[in-house]
């Protein structure tokens, strides 16, 4: 079985994992969670795996091709696991702070802060260009001796614990807190108060931060989000708007030097004469800062979660098959339902008036999908013909609610403001 088909498994996990903090949320009445939030990052999630499942054979091949060089061999033991975690936990420390500092890797990176919610599925709003950029910190460890495929188990581990680690439901944590990255240094560095802006960039130990002068720990309520704030549901705005940005700004500049330099220099910085947009979020009378939350029917709101839901089933499909069991022209048919899915889901939820037309290309696309994708497959029949039916309901419920889109002119009357 290989590495992928793993993660196949390990997907259903995570999402139960993530029910069971929104159950204890409403328990705890913590406020952690908003559907249009919460779809907006796991569709992110969706579109950043699918990208990693074509490229990840890359890093495999990096890694395999630099082993070659190493200058001594380390057998692989528990003790070598250790040590190749700390030393790539290192180098994560160093992708992640210059992230932060660099706009082009800013701009791949800005994705996974732009959410003013903090919870489990945060760690699922990544882009897919910060896959390319993670590579570039990585691909040296093999030199060291240690084998390309301890590396790999390191950098797996390192993203399961970041998993944890995005949480406003666990406190403190005591002597932990000393060595390795807790939700409560992690909320500190999701934040976008003043004095913890840019800090905490540790992944597993928090050991780099308190050595490298970058660690600050959690005093006062943390409010999340970045500080120009973002007023969308769409998650392939998400993955461009700042990109966007980085070119308008490149365009305005007057000389070839600054328009270079813009892609190089921190997110901060800028050229002579320039003037940055103005915040997009909005203030109340008093000027206090007001949450941007996207209110959707629950009849929507049930209609996007079932058809998110396919759309994970769909990758795991991939994931679980797609190595060895799956025709070019089946994973060329399900990555198609993916990313397409991905972009009708982030008009759905902001309901534009346009989303039921792009909805119901993609309803029948489906029709077409299912007997390519499944008809060679155990029990495919069976599937094929429950699809049918349940395309056929959302079709159906879909005209039910065309009443709660708008013309793409007017502004949402459903965005509330906290």
């Amino acid at each position: 079985m290989g590495g992928l088909q793993y993660v196949g498994f390990i997907i259903p996990i995570l999402l139960l994992m993530v029910w069971l903090e929104y159950y204890v949320s409403k328990k705890k009445k913590v406020d952690a969670y908003t559907f249009s939030d919460t779809m907006v990052n796991m569709c992110c999630g969706l579109l950043e795996r699918l990208t990693d499942f074509f490229v990840v054979f890359m890093l495999y091949f990096i890694l395999d091709f630099f082993e070659q060089f190493a200058f001594w061999t380390i057998p692989n033991t528990a003790l070598t696991f250790l040590m190749v975690l700390m030393v790539s936990d290192f180098a994560a420390y160093w992708h992640h702070r210059l992230s932060h500092e660099i706009n082009f890797m800013w701009a791949a990176h800005i994705v996974h802060h732009q959410s003013e919610e903090l919870n489990l599925t945060t760690v699922f709003r990544v882009s897919s260009f910060a896959i390319f950029n993670r590579m570039l910190f990585w691909w040296w460890i093999p030199l060291l001796g240690f084998s390309s495929e301890i590396v790999i188990a390191s950098t797996v581990f390192i993203g399961l614990f970041q998993f944890v680690t995005h949480s406003r439901l666990v406190g403190k944590l005591g002597f932990l807190e000393k060595i390795f990255v807790t939700p409560s240094h992690h909320r500190v560095h999701h934040a976008r108060n003043p004095e913890y802006i840019d800090q905490n960039y540790g992944h597993v130990f928090i050991i780099w931060d308190k050595m490298l002068g970058t660690f600050v720990p959690e005093t006062e309520e943390p409010e999340f989000g970045i500080v120009k704030g973002f007023e969308s549901s769409n998650p392939y705005f998400a993955y461009f708007s700042y990109w966007l940005d980085l070119f308008k700004r490149a365009g305005k500049m007057n000389n070839l030097k600054d328009k270079v330099l813009v892609f190089i220099k921190p997110p901060d910085w800028t050229g002579e004469g320039e003037e940055f947009d103005l915040p997009e979020f909005q203030t109340d009378e008093s000027g206090k800062r007001l949450k941007y939350k996207n209110q959707v029917p629950f009849r929507l709101q049930l209609y996007i979660f079932i058809n998110v839901m396919i759309i994970f089933a769909a990758f795991i499909l991939l994931l679980l098959k797609g190595e060895s069991d799956l025709t070019s022209l089946q994973v060329g048919t399900l990555v198609a339902f993916i990313v397409y899915s991905v972009l009708s889901m982030g008009f759905l939820l902001e309901q534009k008036n346009i989303a039921v037309a792009i909805e119901l290309i993609r309803l029948p696309f489906i029709l077409i999908a299912l007997p390519l994708i499944f008809y060679y497959l155990p029990y495919g029949m069976i599937v094929i013909g429950i699809g049918t039916v349940v395309h056929l309901v959302f079709v159906v419920w879909l005209l039910r609610l065309r009443n709660y889109f708008k013309s793409d002119k007017n502004v949402n009357p459903t965005v509330a403001r906290s």
